[in-house]
């Protein structure tokens, strides 16, 4: 172990080894000096495998954030303290928060001090609270919050770019007959399927919401023309019209759609989704399963 600073080895040997802290000290090169045993085992290793780069088992996606800050500390002596991940032996990842700064001997820099704790039960929570927050429990799309938010990003860009955008409304024509025949069970898994076709009929830019019940709006973005929405509403009526088979059961629905562009029907969010939903009332009007600007 190659400790030869401000604290004695033995003593800092002693700190380290008696908690569950993970440490690690990596030289300036970027090599492994010393590694806790909780940390070696957390990784799966043993004390003679440790003279590994410090970024070895760190996730992929995190490396070059943590690489960028751990450059930064020698150069310019900025500690950090950053969340990141870990790939450990059996393919599971493990969320942390590492601590990093700059240890010195008589005045130089000699190695780089990592303290690193297990976030990982946070960060799930994280991610629980925030699919609740922002997606529909049921079908897993964006929920109306969710929506609000990207569509007020995407009018932004689209008047600073002059980007046309264009708002699909649409509502499942007599759902309640379903529920009402099938049960609430076999609807709920209705809206299910609709909303993974819904998906597979638009691009990867576009956003599929469900606003409640059996109401859905997407967000198109950078549509050119009418034709463009019209071929994606086509799209819509010949995914929805095919049966859907849930539990031994053949249900065919349809859906009736109004959409809205952006300029030519309004300039401001709810005018355009105002605008949408009322063509889609008149589509019903029309006889439903119909397409009306």
């Amino acid at each position: 172990m190659d400790i030869g600073c401000m604290v004695n080895e033995t003593i800092f040997k002693d700190l380290a080894e008696q908690n569950n802290e993970w440490i690690q000290l990596i030289r300036l090169d970027g090599t492994t000096a010393y590694m806790s045993p909780a940390f070696l085992k957390l990784l799966g290793m043993n004390s003679r495998q440790v003279l590994l780069q410090y970024d070895q088992y760190i996730e992929d996606t995190d490396k070059t954030v943590f690489r960028h800050a751990f450059l930064r500390l020698i150069e310019e002596q900025i500690p950090f303290c950053m969340e990141y991940r870990y790939l450990l032996p059996d393919g599971t990842q493990l969320w942390v928060e590492g601590k990093a700064c700059i240890i010195y001997d008589k005045g130089d820099p000699v190695f780089v001090g990592l303290i690193v704790r297990d976030i990982h039960k946070y960060k799930v929570m994280e991610r629980e609270l925030t699919q609740l927050a922002y997606y529909d429990a049921l079908t897993g799309l964006p929920n109306r919050r969710l929506f609000q938010d990207r569509y007020t990003q995407t009018l932004l860009s689209a008047r600073r770019y002059q980007n046309r955008v264009a708002i699909l409304y649409i509502d499942l024509d007599d759902f309640k007959q379903i529920n009402d025949q099938y049960g609430h069970a076999i609807g709920d898994e209705l809206l299910c399927k609709v909303a993974s076709r819904l998906t597979h009929c638009v691009r990867d830019p576009d956003t599929v919401c469900r606003l409640g019940g059996d109401e859905f709006v997407i967000l198109l973005q950078q549509c050119s023309t009418k034709q463009d929405i019209a071929n994606i509403a086509n799209r819509i009526h010949q995914a929805i019209s095919q049966r859907f088979h849930i539990k031994h059961n053949e249900i065919s629905i349809t859906c009736s759609m109004g959409a809205a562009m952006y300029p030519q029907d309004g300039l401001e969010g709810n005018t355009l989704l105002h605008c949408a939903d009322a063509a889609m009332y008149q589509a019903k009007q029309h006889g439903k399963n119909y397409f009306q600007f």
